[in-house]
């Protein structure tokens, strides 16, 4: 900074919003203003800054005006003064998101409801504006094409988001505190039955088999799979320390606490292991699944490019319309095959073993109060291991050859 010029004190009172206008000939777009003030030589000087915020065809007016005062904030240092003419989007962005402390998964899937079932009701308007009565029928309206987990979300999120309003006093009441659930739509319960199973086994690769038979019969969550390195595999037993970070970003803890431990690892799926090792070998810290570049394989691209594929061509799935819009829904949740679908077959079937509820809670390293304590974390009971090596049976009792065998 040259000698002589400082930032001004008197800069802190100066609250403001900046302004905006549209540049541009072919392509327009939004073009943000505003003052900075610095004392020279003694003398204030007020400075004008402008900056792009974006293209006029992305963004709402709305929406550019509180990029704006975001730019603001960050450019002169001052903090917008919040009032009651607040835009819930501009509160939920720069004043209530920034002082949560969530893992990057749920920070992803909070932030993903909010922008997608929230904001575009709600971000424009002024926090003082937005009534009960409006956020109720926002719900029911929800409920007429969401799960009751995604309409649970939103409920949370509306809730917690006014709640640090009125925290931070700028209104005077959580109206959304006592906001009901409505009657949502059946929850999806598709699981596999073991015609399906051997169908869909039939369709896959040796390396693709052995993927969904640990994931139907050991139960484990995708992330926990694809994060399985060969020094986790052990005599009966597979090591579940890690799990695959929200896209593909690195590795993680487990799920829960109860997540991080040991599962059964019947003898014949410890086989397979072993003849992967063989096709595809490396070293001890080396993940078993692995891209080319020896990076975990995604869950996401897995299930669309081999799971997907795999079940309509077993005819468990239907196969996507033609000239069906870019980015439109075509799966139908009741039939889709999955690793939510494989997780629940595991559980079902357990069921038919014999297992007791505490076994399939403990096989499943489930950890939410209302459940029983866990079965087990560094040491697998004999139960649970019988049943695991049970369903494994009952799910393969015939050795159907692979597609290519092992490769």
């Amino acid at each position: 900074m040259r000698q002589g010029v400082q930032f001004s004190a008197m800069a802190r009172d100066r609250h403001q919003n900046g302004w905006l206008t549209i540049v541009g000939k072919r392509v327009k777009k939004w073009q943000g203003h505003w003052f900075v003030y610095r004392v020279i030589d003694g003398k204030e000087k007020r400075i004008h800054r402008n900056r792009i915020i974006g293209l006029k065809s992305e963004l709402k007016k709305w929406e550019a005006e509180e990029k704006l005062r975001a730019k603001v904030e960050e450019e002169t240092g001052q903090l917008r003064a919040i009032e009651g003419d607040c835009t819930f989007g501009f509160f939920w962005e720069h004043r209530y998101l920034p002082t949560r402390t969530w893992e990057p998964a749920t920070k992803s899937a909070v932030v993903s409801v909010v922008k997608r079932h929230l904001i575009p009701a709600f971000g424009p308007r002024r926090l003082t504006e937005v009534d009960k009565f409006e956020m109720q029928k926002h719900l029911n309206a929800l409920a007429e094409s969401y799960s009751r987990s995604v309409v649970k979300k939103v409920r949370v999120q509306l809730a917690a988001v006014l709640e640090e309003a009125v925290e931070q006093e700028i209104i005077p009441k959580n109206m959304a505190r006592k906001l009901k659930m409505p009657p949502t739509k059946k929850p999806c319960e598709r699981f596999l039955s073991i015609d399906d199973y051997n169908a869909l086994m039939l369709e896959l690769e040796f390396r693709d088999r052995l993927i969904v038979r640990i994931a139907v019969t050991l139960g484990l969550r995708p992330g926990e799979l694809f994060a399985l390195r060969w020094n986790d595999v052990e005599d009966g037993r597979l090591r579940i320390d890690e799990s695959i970070a929200f896209r593909n970003d690195g590795t993680k803890d487990p799920k829960t606490a109860g997540s991080n431990g040991y599962v059964r690892l019947p003898p014949d799926i410890q086989k397979w292991i072993e003849q992967w090792h063989s096709a595809a070998p490396g070293a001890p810290g080396d993940f078993i699944f692995r891209t080319e570049s020896g990076t975990a394989i995604s869950a996401h691209n897995y299930e669309r490019d081999v799971v997907v594929p795999a079940a309509i061509r077993a005819g468990l799935m239907k196969s996507r319309p033609k000239n069906l819009p870019k980015g439109e829904r075509w799966r139908d949740k009741a039939t889709a095959v999955n690793f939510q679908a494989f997780r629940r077959t595991f559980a079902t079937w357990m069921q038919a073993t014999g297992a007791t509820v505490k076994d399939v809670q403990g096989a499943m390293r489930h950890s939410s109060p209302d459940q029983t304590v866990r079965t087990y974390m560094k040491e697998i009971s004999a139960s649970v291991a019988t049943s695991v090596d049970a369903l494994d049976r009952m799910l393969n009792l015939a050795d159907t050859p692979a597609k290519g065998g092992v490769q």
